[in-house]
């Protein structure tokens, strides 16, 4: 492109800080005709988060590859374990392209990326399983990552695609798709010039049409929320009743010293109120909390569940507690 002037406007700074990345601006655009939309846009909330950050760490467990991202500020999460998994993608921004895990190193700047509804396993720093992850390996290009409706207009309403006759358009897989393919749908952008105007609009040299959205939540053996309840501490606990016989655990009262067994199968346990030792497997466990009684009910803290009924525990957005096999 020839001539090409980046300025800033004010009506897309929302657009820059929100997407965390740096956009260019331009008044006009080459090879691409573009009328500016004036019309009023209701107010939306975007469907994906995005956080950057630089990796710190880089895990490669037996099982699992995770990073640690870290970023600063004085508000919010500054940090999160991401996972890299194949149901994900990874991508070089520099190449518009899927990257390896190997191409992640760590002091790199990366943008990690997941659906407003993801749910956060319960550590901190959080660990979450994101839909993109993106490698901030060069300048040239930028990437957003967001659902976009029939008028391909962003979910929050801020920016509008324009497709030429260059975008390339993939799905997951990498098959070829068409513009068709990219209404009411999540997509990730590659783009350089953002058009100044409001919504912001921009001609994307590349574009990925993700997977569509499973709405529910696999495999939950029980999502907890009024559930539960915070110590002086600041302990989760939740019961122990309800969410032992979801997990199918056979559960034994004894009221003569207070104590509850937990059975399934080879998986047995014993834990007594006020005390923060438990029976496991022939082992003594201890947790941060001891068990108490509210209501007629035992209340033991959320790491129970994972170190000793072997469960999942996650907490979504929402702060409710989403408990899996």
């Amino acid at each position: 492109m020839t001539n090409m002037k980046r300025v800033l406007s004010l009506v897309l700074i929302q657009v820059m800080v929100l997407t965390g990345g740096t956009m260019g601006f331009a008044n006009e655009m080459d090879e691409t005709d573009v009328e500016p939309i004036s019309a009023p846009v209701e107010e939306q909330e975007f469907e994906y988060i995005r956080f950057e950050g630089e990796v710190e760490e880089v895990d490669e467990g037996d099982d699992n590859f995770r990073i640690l991202v870290k970023r600063d500020t004085e508000e919010g999460l500054d940090a999160l374990y991401a996972y890299i998994h194949e149901d994900m993608l990874l991508l070089s921004e520099k190449n518009m392209d899927a990257a390896v895990k190997e191409d992640i190193e760590v002091g790199m700047d990366v943008s990690v990326i997941y659906h407003k509804t993801t749910v956060m396993a319960l550590s901190y720093p959080p660990l979450l399983g994101p839909d993109v992850v993106v490698l901030h390996d060069g300048e040239e290009h930028s990437t957003y990552v967001e659902y976009f409706n029939e008028d391909l207009l962003s979910a929050d309403g801020s920016l509008v695609l324009n497709i030429a006759e260059e975008t390339e358009i993939i799905d997951f897989e990498g098959n070829a798709l068409t513009e068709e393919d990219l209404y009411e749908r999540d997509l990730v952008i590659f783009y350089s010039i953002v058009l100044e105007s409001y919504p912001a609009q921009t001609t994307p040299h590349k574009i990925i049409v993700m997977p569509e959205r499973e709405e529910e939540t696999p495999n939950a053996a029980i999502i907890l929320t009024e559930e539960v309840i915070t110590t002086d501490e600041g302990v989760r606990m939740i019961p122990l009743r309800m969410v032992a016989e979801a997990l199918e655990f056979e559960v034994t009262w004894d009221a003569t010293d207070k104590s509850v067994e937990v059975v399934k199968g080879p998986n047995w346990s014993t834990l007594t109120i006020g005390r923060n030792v438990y029976n496991f497997a022939k082992m003594l466990v201890k947790l941060e909390s001891a068990p108490v009684l509210v209501d007629g009910s035992t209340y033991v803290p959320m790491s129970f569940v994972e170190q000793v009924l072997q469960a999942n525990v996650e907490i979504n957005e929402n702060g409710s507690v989403i408990i899996t096999e």
